[in-house]
């Protein structure tokens, strides 16, 4: 067996460039002797999702799988070639001069690691192990019935927005402030924004969940400040239950951004009625709206900034009728 040189470099997933934080997510591996070109990367987002705040797996796996495309188109080129006429102007030295070529250095959300390498005699063997090392096992370690973001929405909260009554008034609602921006994928106004974002803690380490929940306290905190405030409600999953001390101190973080409300997974059924009960007083006066509130299981109703509207009288306190409810 002969021993050629290759060299690799890794595809990271950078949030913010500022924080050095990452993900691998990839890795490319060139073995010129061989004409050997090989990109592997992985489209799974969960970790990604779990730790950095406003991830777009949709961007994401849009992204990743153009730059793998052309990774694709590049080895065939290589393949084609003949023996001293590469595709390109100047033999690249490195994985990671190869690299730039397809996916350049800057401010973006993937860049490249430096260049590693050694000698082999099966570069598609390093590939698989270098693959496995720095980005498959990451994902292995998670159980796969831990649940994310998307699955607690769809399988737990989805219902409540789903209602006949409810469906129409649901869109999407950027908040935004000079620090801070987020896309809630739920929300209706009525007179404020009410702002929905599932939120799941079912990770598989303490460490991961009190950092989740401190990410989305720094987040609430600067997005309360928006100018026109949003009521915010995070839509929670717990963990399963020897992480139960680390969820509780998860859920002390985020409820010290005073102008969030937590809903648990086993308060959905009245959570679903209280949206739907809110919703359905909204319209009134041939279309008009109030702005309503829900708290402690009374609607409360608040004085409108269009003096058109009537705001409907509660019961007196010294009245013999029944308290409303």
């Amino acid at each position: 067996m002969i021993l050629v040189p290759y060299s690799f470099c890794f595809l990271r997933y950078v949030h913010e460039p500022l924080s050095g934080e990452f993900v691998n997510v990839g890795v490319l591996v060139w073995c010129p002797d061989k004409r050997y070109l090989e990109f592997r990367v992985s489209r799974k987002y969960r970790r990604m999702s779990h730790f950095f705040t406003g991830f777009s797996p949709d961007d994401y796996r849009f992204v990743t799988k153009k730059v793998e495309h052309r990774f694709k188109k590049l080895a065939k080129e290589i393949a084609r070639s003949e023996s001293d006429d590469l595709p390109f102007p100047e033999s690249p030295e490195s994985a990671k001069d190869l690299a730039l070529s397809i996916v350049p250095h800057d401010d973006a959300a993937l860049q490249w690691s430096s260049s590693g390498g050694g000698l082999t005699t099966d570069p598609n063997a390093e590939l698989e192990k270098l693959f496995h090392e720095a980005v498959l096992r990451h994902y292995i370690a998670q159980e796969d019935d831990s649940r994310d973001d998307a699955t607690i929405y769809r399988e737990i909260y989805k219902r409540a927005f789903e209602a006949r009554i409810v469906k129409p008034h649901i869109v999407e609602h950027e908040v935004s402030t000079s620090l801070a921006s987020h896309l809630f994928p739920q929300a209706w106004k009525n007179g404020v924004w009410n702002v929905y974002q599932p939120l799941s803690f079912d990770l598989r380490k303490s460490d991961a969940i009190r950092t989740k929940a401190y990410q989305w306290e720094s987040l609430t905190r600067f997005l309360s400040d928006a100018e026109e405030k949003p009521r915010i409600h995070l839509l929670l999953a717990a963990p399963k239950s020897e992480y139960a001390r680390a969820y509780g101190k998860a859920k002390d973080i985020l409820r010290s951004t005073r102008s969030v409300t937590l809903i648990e997974e086993d308060e959905v059924d009245d959570f679903a009625k209280n949206i739907e009960r809110m919703i359905g007083a909204l319209k009134l006066d041939s279309g008009k709206y109030l702005d309503l509130t829900f708290e402690s299981g009374d609607i409360i109703y608040h004085p409108n900034l269009d003096n058109s509207i009537p705001t409907p009288k509660l019961p007196s306190t010294n009245s013999s009728n029944p308290k409303r409810s």
